[in-house]
C-alpha cells in the first residue's frame, strides 16, 4: 500500500515538474514578446538581447528555410562585415539577408548592401545602422516558426496559453484537495489512536482501583 501510495506521489510530481518547466516558461517568454512588440513597435522584440523571428521567404535557403525560427542576436551595427547575416526592418517588416558589400548613404552614413542567397540581385535599398536589429549566427529551429505564428492566431493562444494555464490550475487544485484529504485522514488516525489510548488508560486505572 505505502509503494503504491508512493508512486502515485512521484507520478504527480513528475506531471507538476512538467507542467512547470513546459508551460510556465513558453507562457512567460510569449507574454514578453508580446509586451515589448506593444512597447516597442519600430523592433523586433526579444529576450535577453536574443529576438526570435520567423521566416516567411525563401530567399536565404537552404540556409534558412521558410518556417524557421531563427535566433537575432543583438550587436553593434558597425562591426558588421561583409559575409555576415543581418536581421534589418524595412516598412515595419523583419528581414534577415547576407551583407555583401558596405556603402555610404546621401547623408555620408554608412550603408549595408544586403542580398538573399538564393535572390540572384542586391536588395533594392541599402540598410542604415539603424534598421539592424541584429546578426544572425546559425541558430534555428526548422518548422518552428509555423507553429510560432499558429500561436498569434485566436485559437493558437487559447491553445498554447489559456490551456496550459487552465491545466496548471486545475492540477495544481487537485493536488491541494488531495493533500488535504490526506492530511484530514492522518487527523483522524491520530484521534482514534489517542481515543484507543485514553480508553486503555481508563481501564487499566479502573482496574487498579479495583480490591
Amino acid at each position: 500500500m505505502r509503494q503504491a501510495n508512493a508512486r502515485k506521489i512521484t507520478v504527480s510530481g513528475v506531471l507538476g515538474v512538467v507542467l512547470c518547466v513546459v508551460f510556465i516558461p513558453v507562457i512567460l517568454v510569449n507574454l514578453v514578446l508580446i509586451i515589448g512588440s506593444y512597447l516597442h513597435p519600430d523592433e523586433l522584440p526579444g529576450v535577453f538581447g536574443v529576438k526570435p523571428a520567423v521566416v516567411l521567404s525563401g530567399s536565404m535557403d537552404p540556409a534558412i528555410q521558410v518556417g524557421d525560427l531563427i535566433f537575432v542576436e543583438s550587436c553593434d551595427p558597425a562591426a558588421l562585415q561583409e559575409g555576415d547575416v543581418v536581421c534589418y526592418l524595412s516598412s515595419g517588416k523583419a528581414i534577415t539577408h547576407r551583407i555583401v558589400g558596405v556603402t555610404s548613404g546621401e547623408d555620408g552614413q554608412p550603408r549595408l548592401v544586403t542580398k538573399g542567397d538564393a535572390n540572384n540581385a542586391e536588395d533594392r535599398l541599402a540598410v542604415s545602422f539603424g534598421q539592424v536589429q541584429g546578426a544572425w549566427k546559425g541558430a534555428r529551429v526548422p518548422g518552428l516558426g509555423n507553429a510560432i505564428l499558429f500561436m498569434q492566431t485566436p485559437m493558437g493562444m487559447i491553445l498554447f496559453i489559456v490551456c496550459p494555464l487552465a491545466v496548471f490550475f486545475a492540477w495544481d487544485l487537485w493536488r491541494r484537495r488531495r493533500l488535504d484529504k490526506a492530511e484530514a485522514a492522518r487527523a483522524a488516525q491520530m484521534e482514534a489512536e489517542l481515543a484507543a489510548l485514553r480508553q486503555e488508560r481508563a481501564r487499566d486505572g479502573r482496574a487498579a482501583g479495583e480490591p
